[in-house]
């Protein structure tokens, strides 16, 4: 399991909260900013700081994963695309400025590259769950979710404000197909750019 959008750390405590307690158990929390230590937990947590739009990021989710996966899940070699996690929780946000459209793009955007990212490392039947923003992009993005996910659920939490735009995707049973047309990963061809 990993997620982008970690720090300050409360998300990663629920996920530990509520996951399976088993020795295979690992969750990769990811942020541009430090998360908090979480001392005398029970599971495995390993936390790294950048910025998953960023290769050197994608590179070590995909090295950290090398190291927590069991060698049959990874066979070493160089390049090769291996599926080793169960569940990716995306909660990153752009910094909000004066300008909704260009907010609701990026918003979309960082969840394009989370969803990549999900489908890079997500076991076939596995579940994907990001915040995006209802906006002219939002059916696109959808869209693309159902093409990979057997069913794929909106949900607005308690705890989002009513007038906010934020809204979750819960995207269940990932169809690991065995090739993704790169267009439908690339925001620029899927979104409206919005100028500015």
């Amino acid at each position: 399991m990993f997620w982008k959008k970690a720090a300050p750390g409360g998300w990663t405590q629920i996920a530990a909260r509520t996951m399976p307690r088993t020795e295979h158990t690992h969750i990769v929390a990811v942020d541009i900013l430090p998360i908090r230590p979480f001392p005398g937990h029970k599971h495995n947590i390993t936390t790294l700081v950048g910025d998953i739009t960023t290769a050197k990021c994608k590179a070590d989710i995909t090295n950290t994963l090398r190291k927590v996966s069991s060698q049959a899940a990874y066979d070493g070699k160089s390049g090769s695309n291996h599926h080793t996690v169960d569940l990716v929780l995306h909660d990153g946000a752009p910094n909000v400025g004066a300008s909704y459209d260009k907010d609701a793009y990026e918003q979309n955007e960082i969840a394009v590259h989370a969803l990549k990212c999900a489908t890079q490392h997500l076991k076939a039947g596995g579940h994907f769950v990001t915040k995006v923003y209802r906006s002219r992009d939002y059916a696109s993005y959808l869209w693309v979710c159902q093409q990979l996910f057997d069913h794929v659920t909106a949900f607005k939490p308690k705890a989002s404000r009513v007038q906010s735009a934020e809204i979750f995707l819960v995207c269940q049973n990932y169809k690991a197909p065995d090739k993704i047309d790169p267009r439908m990963l690339d925001p620029k061809h899927i979104f409206e750019q919005v100028e500015g």
